[in-house]
Parts: structure tokens; C-alpha cells; sequence
């Protein structure tokens, strides 16, 4: 009877402890033109599904007239439709398509066509920001385990959390990096975003973590630091306590967003230096009031430090 109790519990015990690979999402951005005119893209790569989307703006016209793109990366051939908001159908059209080959990981070349008939091919050369020569874990294997949440204050919805115990990360079949600090540490989907989160060149990884019970902001990450002179990741305390964070790898910021649905907002910016994001700007608005306020900040002896402030309409 004992020994058949310990089978029973340790089968329950295997059904609640759960091995599962992780998908993965390569977030790249490319530099390049579009025959004469000078482009910035960024593409978020499923690597099980193939599926790719993303965005592009002309340098000219500014990260503002952002392009949205679509489509598929199928044997080291790219193909993308661009869709482009029309004002005055109040609806997104195809406003172009890319056929692009994905050279070595490091370039994008190819075509760019409107999608009317016989329209003329334009010349695409784009390089990866990103050195995925170097160092390129989107080919490792990511393995979360993890338990079914237990939690009794959403019972409608505790099937879709999970409790992440520990990450593992493979190559050729072989542990490379073991993480176990994630107490309270809540995900859905098993997913793993690769971005250079630093500007350094090497690819880093984020983990979507949530927030069970809430209806606002009920999501963030945690952040993983790739350090080439150690050749491992490290996970940073500073982002994830920052929450949820975006990072524009052309003008090498970071930043985050607060809003309290009331009309009042705000943005702040930063930038890295030594290891450690540093505030350099904050811009707010406030309900009932028509100016925008500006907070520029240096860095200086491992501090943010107030140079001045001013109000804009």
C-alpha cells in the first residue's frame, strides 16, 4: 500500500512539473536603403513558425510614419508585405511588397515592388545593427519548467498561468545555462524574445511574465543580459524592476511609458552607460492642460542630474 502511494505521488508530481521548449521570437533590426532613400526596419522572427512582422520608417520622414510589414522567412528567403493606413478610407492597404534573401544573418538584399501590375523593382541593401556572426542564440534551445498556477482569486482564468520554476538553456544538447530565480514569477505562453536590449551588438533575452488578478498593467519582463567577457546572460535587477521597457536600437534609448487612463502621461528616456541605464529625459502631459513638460537630465559620477525644465504647447 506505501509503495503504491509513492508511484501515485510521484505520477502527480510528473503531470504537475512540466518540461516545455520555449518558442522563440528574434527580435532584429536592419540599417539600408530602398534604392536612394536611407530605411530603418525592425523584424520580430518566430523561429518555429517562420512567421515574421515588423516595421519600417524612412529616415527622411522620421520613426513617427512608421510602415507596418508581414509575411514569411522561408528557406533564407524573406518576403514581407508593407501595409500603410489610408486617412481617408479609414483602413490599412498593401502599399508594397519585399522580396529580401537573409544572407549569412548579417544582410537583407533584394526587391521592393508596388502591388500594381508591372511595377517596377527598386534595389534593397540592409545590415543587421545586430551581430548574430558573433553570437546567435536564437539556434539553442530554451526550456521552461513550470507548474499550473494555483490560484484561487481568478478561478475563471488560473488555467491560463503557470508557475516558472526554472529555465534551462541547451546547445547541441547540452545544459549551457540553468536560471531558478523566479519566485512568484507567473507566465502563459512558453516564449523566450531575443533583443539586444544594451546596444552592444550580442543578442540578450526577455521573459513575458504576468501579473494574475490585474486588469491594468498586468504584464512585464524579465530581463537577461548577454555578457560576452563572461559568455553568459545575467539577469538584470535594475530592468526588471523597471517593468515593461522599449528599446530603440537606432537612437541606442530605452524607454517607458505611464499613463492612468485620465488624460495624465508620460514618457521617459534613457540611455546606457557602464552597465546601467541612466534617466536623460522626461516629457508629461496633464489633463486640462495644454502644454507638454520637458525634464532634461545629464549623466554625471553614476547619476542623473537635473540641467533644466520647460513647457511646450
Amino acid at each position: 500500500m506505501k509503495k503504491t502511494l509513492l508511484i501515485l505521488l510521484a505520477t502527480i508530481s510528473f503531470f504537475e512539473l512540466k518540461a516545455q521548449e520555449a518558442k522563440i521570437i528574434s527580435v532584429i533590426n536592419f540599417t539600408g536603403s530602398i534604392d536612394k532613400y536611407p530605411i530603418e526596419m525592425k523584424l520580430e522572427i518566430n523561429q518555429k513558425s517562420d512567421s515574421v512582422a515588423g516595421e519600417y520608417y524612412y529616415k527622411k520622414k522620421g520613426d513617427a510614419q512608421k510602415i507596418i510589414l508581414e509575411g514569411m522567412l522561408t528557406d533564407g528567403v524573406l518576403t514581407l508585405k508593407e501595409n500603410t493606413y489610408n486617412t481617408s478610407k479609414r483602413k490599412y492597404e498593401t502599399t508594397g511588397n519585399f522580396k529580401l534573401n537573409y544572407i549569412d544573418q548579417v544582410s537583407l538584399n533584394g526587391s521592393w515592388q508596388k502591388p500594381t501590375v508591372n511595377a517596377s523593382y527598386l534595389t534593397v541593401k540592409l545590415s543587421a545593427r545586430e551581430n548574430l556572426k558573433a553570437f546567435d542564440p536564437s539556434n539553442y534551445v530554451f526550456q521552461y519548467t513550470r507548474n499550473r498556477a494555483k490560484l484561487d482569486y481568478i478561478p475563471a482564468d488560473a488555467q491560463y498561468y503557470f508557475d516558472l520554476i526554472s529555465l534551462k538553456v541547451y546547445i547541441n544538447k547540452s545544459i549551457r545555462w540553468a536560471f531558478t530565480d523566479f519566485k512568484d514569477v507567473f507566465t502563459k505562453e512558453a516564449e523566450i524574445v531575443l533583443q539586444d536590449l544594451n546596444f552592444d551588438g550580442y543578442l540578450d533575452f526577455k521573459i513575458p511574465i504576468y501579473y494574475p488578478g490585474l486588469a491594468k498593467g498586468d504584464y512585464s519582463f524579465r530581463y537577461f543580459i548577454y555578457h560576452p567577457e563572461k559568455r553568459g546572460f545575467i539577469q538584470s535587477k535594475q530592468l526588471n524592476e523597471m517593468g515593461v521597457i522599449f528599446f530603440d536600437a537606432v537612437k541606442k534609448e530605452a524607454q517607458t511609458i505611464e499613463a492612468d487612463g485620465s488624460g495624465n502621461e508620460g514618457t521617459k528616456y534613457f540611455r546606457w552607460q557602464n552597465g546601467k541605464l541612466f534617466l536623460v529625459k522626461e516629457e508629461r502631459i496633464y489633463e486640462n492642460d495644454s502644454y507638454t513638460h520637458y525634464t532634461y537630465y545629464k549623466i554625471e559620477n553614476g547619476k542623473s542630474i537635473l540641467v533644466k525644465t520647460e513647457k511646450k504647447k
